[in-house]
């Protein structure tokens, strides 16, 4: 129970439910901890310490570890829109049913699923699940006609801005998506 402190510090101030034997603790000692404040929950299986920071973005994506960052709030996060997501975008295997008014949720083959994906740590430490910069151009791509007419101009301009744009990779998603030729008059005009 001492070593408590140490445990919540190796572990960036979050234990998680799941890994009390990882932790040599038990659900008491979470409760025990919880009672004396020296812990809080903030989501189901997940404590902080309790002047803990928690990213949100990081909260809900620990809260649905099947969905990716996608979309709008990939294009945040990578510097395409100057407008802060109203509703969090996650893309979803098509097996999957998830309710959350929070989210803006959207769904993909299985198959296609983790394509694209990678991790990005954030300013505060936190990790979370995105999409690559390609592949948040591809959906964006793919769903313009759901998309603010801004938002789409703005997320194509600024990728073709970028200095790290790998049009290859573009390239190879936009044929796996089917959306290749759409992508080359986009490329077009803006080329």
């Amino acid at each position: 129970m001492d070593n408590y402190e140490k445990i919540i510090d190796k572990n960036n101030g979050i234990i998680y439910a799941h890994k009390l034997e990882d932790y040599r603790m038990n659900r008491h000692n979470l409760n025990s901890l919880v009672e004396k404040k020296l812990l809080k929950r903030i989501a189901h299986g997940i404590y902080a310490k309790p002047d803990k920071n928690i990213n949100e973005f990081w909260l809900m994506g620990e809260k649905y570890k099947n969905g990716i960052y996608s979309h709008n709030t990939a294009s945040y996060f990578y510097g395409m829109t100057d407008r802060t997501p109203l509703q969090l975008d996650m893309t979803f295997p098509s097996n999957n049913r998830i309710k959350n008014d929070l989210l803006n949720v959207h769904y993909i083959k299985k198959e296609f699923h983790d394509v694209g994906l990678t991790e990005l740590k954030l300013d505060d430490g936190f990790v979370i699940r995105i999409y690559n910069v390609e592949r948040t151009i591809c959906d964006i791509i793919r769903d313009r006609n759901k998309i603010d007419l801004q938002i789409f101009n703005t997320a194509i301009n600024e990728y073709m801005k970028r200095k790290d744009k790998n049009l290859i990779l573009l390239s190879e998603y936009a044929t796996k998506f089917k959306i290749e030729k759409i992508l080359a008059q986009y490329m077009e005009v803006l080329g």
